[in-house]
């Protein structure tokens, strides 16, 4: 969270900063440091309810902007001044979920050897923070209501702990869940992110292109190159709002990327190609 807080004086001063901020909030609805000096400043006051009312407003914003280091603090402050309320026990629960693979992923790489330089960029627990992240904006753009929201939060986490063979993602829970609104999601995705939509299927396997990124980083990660353009890789992917998978991808290609969204399924297909390829190419005697 932001170190700025409500100012520590008498309640006069509180309620300057109150006023201050309120108005900002009006021109500025998601201002982080508003919610920040409101929330503190209604505890300063006693004012529980309404302290808690703008810790739940900046516990979405803080879902929405998927950030990771405010999460634990708000989270602690929802408990306390939520206790018994639902709205409040849900966001801090959901603020948990998106902190808790990076926890896993913290403690597995101080139990590994450090990464060389060149070696794949792997997670050996799917980090489930941007997929959060980005179910959380499709509730706020009304894309999805909150009991639909609960529903694909869970199925994430239960598939962040197993073992599988296609990326955990929201596009692949709505997919399994046969969700009704599935191609106007997609669709809202590209348009939101400026990303285009690419079907994979008019495109052929391209042994260069696909072998620039890892068969371990695609089957998990959620990126596949597909095509070149000259020397610029051309990568399907399916949440284009994933800034650290886009960080991975250009340290692990050395090369400036051109990014498309694809549906769960078309991914899927794709992949299983490039597995079956793969497989076929090992059963060939050497020459």
């Amino acid at each position: 969270m932001n170190k700025s807080k409500a100012p520590k004086g008498n309640s006069s001063e509180l309620q300057d900063a109150i006023v201050t901020f309120e108005q900002i909030l009006e021109a500025i609805p998601n201002d982080r440091l508003a919610l920040e000096t409101l929330s503190d400043a209604y505890e300063q006051m006693g004012e529980k309810a309404k302290a808690l009312g703008y810790y739940i407003h900046l516990a979405s914003v803080v879902l929405e902007d998927g950030d990771k280091r405010a999460a634990p603090e708000i989270s602690g402050k929802l408990r306390e001044l939520g206790e018994g309320n639902a709205e409040a026990l849900q966001a801090a629960e959901f603020l948990d979920r998106m902190v808790a693979p990076e926890e896993e992923e913290k403690k597995a790489q101080k139990e590994s050897p450090a990464r060389k330089k060149g070696e794949p960029v792997r997670r050996r627990v799917a980090d489930i923070s941007a997929e959060l992240a980005l179910a959380w904006n499709l509730v706020q753009a009304g894309e999805l209501t909150q009991d639909e929201y609960s529903s694909v939060v869970n199925d994430l986490t239960e598939s962040s702990s197993r073992n599988n063979d296609v990326p955990v993602t929201v596009l692949h829970v709505l997919r399994d869940r046969t969700f009704k609104n599935y191609e106007k999601i997609l669709n809202f995705i590209s348009t939101n992110s400026g990303i285009p939509i690419i079907p994979l299927a008019g495109f052929e396997l391209q042994k260069d292109a696909n072998s620039l990124l890892p068969m371990d980083f695609v089957a998990h990660r959620g990126a596949i190159v597909f095509e070149m353009m000259g020397k610029e890789p051309l990568i399907a992917i399916l949440n284009p709002y994933d800034t650290e998978l886009k960080k991975d991808i250009e340290e692990l290609t050395g090369r400036k990327c051109h990014y498309y969204l694809v549906s769960a399924e078309d991914y899927d297909r794709y992949l299983d190609n490039l597995r079956k390829a793969s497989m076929a190419a090992e059963a060939q005697p050497p020459a």
